[in-house]
């Protein structure tokens, strides 16, 4: 009778020690469920786009990193994405402060570039703009002085760079900042942009048209840059990378 009894404890101490694992194990599958459902969403790109990067509303202050215009933003979405042969990325942004939604696309080129800063002077007042620069002034260009204000390390870049044609492209396509610094060209939009399929080819044309009517300013890893980050003295543009038209 006793021996019964012992054996009819050990079945029910094994039957709840059962529920327990089951119920360890449900618990276990449903957060486990919950979690690739968030990384799945988390993970969700516009169709017919190569998504580099996913990015959790990232923010920043660094307005060199968003274009300026704002205190601060979040990347809301990245693509990358290649201009003029060249590996760039376009970007989404948003501003918490302004509620302002807008695109850049940055474009890395293949060496060091001098510092300049074009603000459209629609934007004058916003927060970064004008960009603060040591040398600002004009090209003495009526319509391209009444529509951007420029800044520059160095004066004499200036009119180098900004030549006829590449204050053309800038008019025919007007951008609230272009921003070359270090290894980079930076295009922003102006406000009320998402990104798609059709800015981003919008922003890689106007930076390539950008590229192919200016005189290289791009020090070349075979000819090193000076000191100063001065430009290359060629008169002709930088040639196109050797990338393919789709970053893959």
């Amino acid at each position: 009778m006793l021996a019964a009894g012992i054996q009819i404890a050990q079945v029910v101490e094994g039957a709840v020690g059962g529920l327990v694992v089951i119920a360890v194990l449900t618990i276990a599958v449903i957060q486990l469920s919950r979690w690739w459902k968030q990384r799945r969403e988390a993970a969700v790109v516009k169709p017919g786009r190569p998504a580099l990067a996913v990015f959790a509303d990232s923010e920043s202050t660094d307005p060199t990193t968003f274009g300026g215009g704002a205190w601060s933003a979040r990347v809301r979405d990245r693509q990358d994405t290649v201009t003029y042969g060249y590996l760039a990325v376009a970007e989404e942004y948003y501003s918490p402060d302004t509620g302002g939604r807008w695109c850049t696309l940055t474009v890395t080129l293949p060496g060091r570039v001098p510092s300049l800063v074009i603000d459209n002077r629609a934007a004058t007042g916003r927060s970064g703009v004008p960009m603060e620069m040591p040398y600002r002034g004009t090209v003495d260009d009526p319509p391209f002085d009444a529509t951007y204000m420029v800044g520059a390390d160095d004066e004499g870049l200036v009119g180098r760079i900004l030549n006829p044609p590449a204050r053309d492209v800038l008019l025919r396509a007007p951008v609230q900042r272009l921003l070359l610094r270090e290894r980079q060209l930076q295009l922003r939009t102006f406000d009320g942009v998402s990104l798609d399929d059709e800015i981003i080819a919008s922003l890689d044309s106007l930076a390539a048209r950008f590229l192919a009517a200016t005189p290289s300013f791009v020090s070349t890893t075979r000819e090193p840059a000076a000191s100063n980050g001065a430009a290359a003295t060629s008169d002709e543009p930088l040639a196109p990378g050797m990338y393919g038209p789709d970053a893959e």
